[in-house]
């Protein structure tokens, strides 16, 4: 349960602060870490959000169906599902490559009870070459397939999710 949080108000154009009144969530995480042999090690995570809803507000439905969240609403920004599976993998004694999955489910932004970004699901990848026992080079990939994505919402415009991007980088160790 969360109680007041403050929220910007959507009703005025000023940087002005309300109370939300109360809201709760109820679902479980699940986080997994473990070596499935000696070269190989897997990740995984999902939470799970079934229930959640804004249990007090003085907010006032307008007939338009905006304005900011009320009483009944599911929290903006709050998924049913958020997941990511990661993997690596030491194929040669010095190059341990690994690849991984990033899913959120659809929703919407505060205050908006008709409008939803979709679900999406990005992908990543690395390969780390050890040159010796004080220095190493990693390549990573995100957003692999350069997927468009809302990151954030609002309720007039979304900010894109990255776009692919690729770094290098190289540790020693002294």
């Amino acid at each position: 349960e969360k109680y007041n949080e403050r929220n910007t108000d959507p009703d005025t154009a000023a940087e002005q602060n309300l109370l939300s009144g109360k809201r709760h969530a109820t679902g479980m995480e699940f986080n997994l870490a473990g070596r499935i042999n000696p070269k190989w090690d897997v990740f995984y995570n999902h939470t799970w959000i079934p229930s959640a809803s804004i249990d007090e507000s003085n907010v006032i439905v307008p007939v338009s169906g905006g304005g900011a969240q009320a009483k009944g609403d599911r929290p903006g920004l709050t998924p049913k599902h958020s997941a990511s599976l990661w993997t690596t993998y030491r194929i040669l004694p010095a190059l341990r490559i690994g690849g991984g999955l990033t899913y959120r489910g659809k929703q919407n932004p505060e205050g908006s009870r008709a409008v939803t970004a979709k679900a999406f699901t990005t992908v990543d990848a690395m390969a780390e070459y050890t040159v010796s026992d004080m220095t190493s080079v990693k390549l990573n990939v995100t957003n692999l397939t350069d997927e468009l994505y809302a990151d954030s919402l609002y309720r007039g415009f979304y900010v894109p999710g990255a776009a692919r991007s690729v770094q290098l980088s190289v540790k020693v160790l002294f």
